[in-house]
């Protein structure tokens, strides 16, 4: 049995986002929260093997079909929690479950630690937090940040293809030829001079600020629903040394090593929901 998911948006306080959501309104409802530069089509193999919840995949604000910020707002991480308690409270959710990849994991944690009277589970694959930077560093980020907004923003590369676009993608990222075809077809738009990502340049800018590992440790000290993460042997939680052990500092969480890449979620989703699917369905 598999979730069909279904073209939708959410009209929050702020924004208008995309989403891909199941049928089953009955359901138990799960958030779903894409990784930096994908979209919500990343769960999509996930969806495949999923059953009885209601599956509600969120394109962050800049990423996929949902509005960009306006003006010169920076897209700070800790914007993204709001932006999904926001679309939660137009939903109607008063508790739900929230999964997260990569970014999204990180900012499903915060979310977890901040308003844990409506999280009922908390799933994270290959992601945890943010990366940090000590305080002693905060003038230099932000400079950068700022020498960033100077620069004349150069015209999109045109893609006389979503093929050419996709192959873009994969050579960006950890991903395979199926995956970056999903993310891309989702994330461009088409042009009468070919196709762009719909993807809000500024994302790729350096954030004006960096959280601190004091701050990781409260985030994730304070979650108390129950919790699970799901690593890849492969992916950055193993291989990057800036997010090694920070699983120490959280209290509740079941932690599942397995293997893969990054994006096992969409190469190998059947491995992934061995582990998850239990997880979600849980009484």
């Amino acid at each position: 049995m598999s979730l069909k998911l279904n073209e939708g948006f959410i009209k929050t306080a702020n924004l208008r986002l995309g989403a891909l959501i199941s049928d089953n309104r009955d359901d138990p409802p799960v958030i779903a929260l894409h990784g930096w530069l994908d979209n919500a089509a990343s769960f999509s193999p996930l969806a495949n093997f999923l059953s009885d919840i209601r599956l509600i995949a969120i394109d962050f604000p800049g990423h996929g079909k949902s509005e960009h910020r306006t003006g010169a707002n920076a897209y700070h991480f800790v914007d993204y929690a709001a932006d999904v308690i926001l679309a939660a409270d137009a939903l109607g959710l008063e508790q739900f479950t929230i999964l997260g990849h990569s970014l999204g994991a990180g900012v499903a944690a915060m979310i977890a630690a901040t308003v844990p009277e409506r999280i009922k589970r908390l799933a994270m694959v290959e992601g945890l937090v943010p990366v940090t930077a000590p305080p002693e560093n905060i003038s230099d980020q932000l400079r950068r940040h700022i020498n960033d907004t100077r620069k004349s923003a150069s015209a999109p590369r045109i893609y006389a293809t979503i093929d050419e676009a996709a192959i873009a993608r994969k050579r960006a990222g950890d991903l395979s030829s199926y995956a970056a075809s999903l993310i891309a077809t989702r994330n461009t738009v088409e042009t009468p001079e070919g196709y762009i990502w719909r993807t809000d340049r500024r994302l790729t800018m350096p954030s004006p600020v960096y959280l601190t590992e004091d701050h990781v440790r409260a985030y994730l000290s304070k979650i108390e629903c129950d919790s699970l993460l799901i690593r890849s042997n492969n992916g950055i939680l193993k291989q990057w040394p800036d997010l090694a052990g920070r699983e120490s500092y959280l209290q509740t969480a079941r932690i599942i090593d397995i293997e893969g890449g990054h994006h096992c979620h969409m190469d190998d989703p059947e491995s992934v929901v061995k582990h998850l699917s239990p997880f979600l369905n849980r009484t």
